[in-house]
């Protein structure tokens, strides 16, 4: 497998990175080398947020639309199916991974900003 070498300040921020995201550091690097290299992340931010959320050890991704809040799950149980709202989203993937809780989710706190690793209420307006 190829490496890169890093000073130690930048590795310490993408393993942070790493654990806000919920995911590996050589997936941290990934999105950030696709987000500046094609045309497609360019067109998806333009679309929406891309955000996830990690429940049951299971990390669900979606894409967040800010005009009118709406989110469409893009991986994990429900993908491909689109809500009115963070928080229906949310309690569907709830109902589906843990089907004896109530679904009962703010959607609002459940959703992680995947480029920043903030909740996503921090794009409420």
């Amino acid at each position: 497998m190829p490496s890169i070498e890093l000073d130690e300040q930048t590795h310490g921020k993408v393993i942070f990175a790493a654990r806000l995201m919920a995911c590996t550091p050589s997936e941290v690097v990934r999105r950030l080398v696709e987000s500046w290299s094609t045309a497609d992340a360019t067109h998806e931010e333009a679309d929406g947020v891309q955000v996830h959320a990690v429940y049951r050890g299971e990390r669900i991704e979606g894409v967040f639309a800010p005009a009118t809040r709406t989110l469409t799950v893009t991986r994990g149980p429900q993908a491909g199916q689109s809500y009115s709202s963070p928080s229906a989203a949310a309690m569907a993937v709830v109902q589906s991974l843990n089907p004896e809780r109530s679904p009962n989710t703010n959607g609002w706190l459940f959703w992680r900003v995947t480029s920043n690793g903030a909740e996503l209420k921090s794009l409420r307006g």
